[in-house]
């Protein structure tokens, strides 16, 4: 496996020079109107869909008093929240895999970011976080942690591009991201449980001194980029609009990927008794089944193989559903084996 990319970035280019030299100095980039407002409109829709679903389910079985039908999809799910955590509860995270949401992974626009930034052979995960941050809600503020550390320590040392993409703009007030730039050609920090046992966090006490968070908006259209090992946070919503958003990740082939795929001359190949949920010794050096083995990879941009490229929304749900879990090295020594 190459070592993590600083200098060099594969064709085409879709970032100018100074967008993506900013990305690889400071950890992050926002790239303001990249998704076109049907792609967004299309998941709003297939989110919306599923979130009337449940609650008409939920209000046949006298668990729901009110439909609240006739709020639009910025403040819906939180009079529903008031009433039963059940609606919430069955759209969060990764819980979805309708087309729309497929067919926003495929984005062609996105792939041609992720592919400058990751190289021609892509892996998408098909692991995404739907994050409906709603006022008041407990789960709402995110403390400060790098996705490395819900990562197999092997992947430390390569590029994953977490893209996070507001389905409604997101605003200081509404919590959007704050990030620490420039940390992520450092060393991982470590990361504890947090209070709440939701979340993983780099302890206060641990945070870098003298360096001064960025607050990042994003309009409805952009998106943030961000490394691996970029620490980021998001902090409470005090409006009364749900900050809908979510987040995708890419990485190159040559990563540890359980994507279904053969393997091209340098890429890497898991030992044979893959990632346990322990801590061996040499977690950092030996290659495990995955990046995030929990979740299913699949191939979404390909020179070499592009006949094994998933293309099919279905394909997609099925490979979700039939994926065999598989636990994250426990690096922290705690509970948290998956995000």
């Amino acid at each position: 496996m190459k070592p993590r990319a600083t200098n060099t970035l594969a064709a085409p280019r879709p970032l100018s020079q100074d967008q993506a030299a900013f990305f690889l100095r400071e950890g992050y980039l926002v790239v303001e109107d990249l998704f076109d407002m049907p792609a967004l409109d299309a998941v709003i829709g297939e989110i919306s869909g599923e979130i009337d679903r449940k609650a008409r389910e939920l209000y046949a079985a006298g668990k729901l008093a009110h439909l609240h039908e006739y709020l639009d999809f910025e403040h819906r799910l939180t009079q529903l929240n008031a009433q039963t955590p059940e609606v919430y509860q069955s759209i969060l995270a990764g819980r979805l895999a309708g087309p729309a949401l497929f067919n926003l992974i495929r984005h062609p626009a996105l792939l041609d970011v992720a592919e400058q930034l990751c190289g021609p052979e892509l892996i998408a995960s098909s692991v995404y976080r739907l994050r409906p941050k709603m006022p008041g809600h407990p789960w709402g503020a995110v403390p400060w942690h790098q996705d490395s550390g819900y990562f197999e320590p092997f992947c430390d040392r390569g590029l994953i591009v977490t893209v996070w993409i507001p389905l409604v703009d997101a605003t200081p007030e509404r919590g959007c991201l704050h990030v620490l730039p420039r940390l992520h050609r450092d060393p991982i920090l470590r990361h504890v449980t947090d209070k709440i046992n939701v979340y993983l966090e780099i302890p206060e006490a641990e945070l870098p001194k003298g360096v001064k968070p960025v607050c990042v908006p994003v309009r409805k259209g952009g998106a943030l980029l961000l490394t691996n090992l970029t620490p980021h946070a998001s902090f409470d919503n005090t409006t009364d609009v749900i900050r809908w958003s979510m987040d995708l990740r890419y990485q190159s082939a040559e990563l540890p990927t359980n994507a279904r795929i053969s393997r091209l001359p340098g890429e890497s190949v898991p030992a044979p008794d893959g990632a346990q949920g322990d801590a061996p010794a040499d977690a950092t050096n030996r290659p495990p089944v995955a990046c995030y083995p929990p979740e299913a990879d699949f191939l979404v941009r390909s020179r070499a193989r592009p006949e094994q490229i998933l293309k099919d929304a279905e394909a997609f749900r099925q490979l979700r559903q039939e994926h065999a879990f598989s636990p994250v090295t426990d690096r922290w020594n705690g509970k948290f084996f998956v995000s």
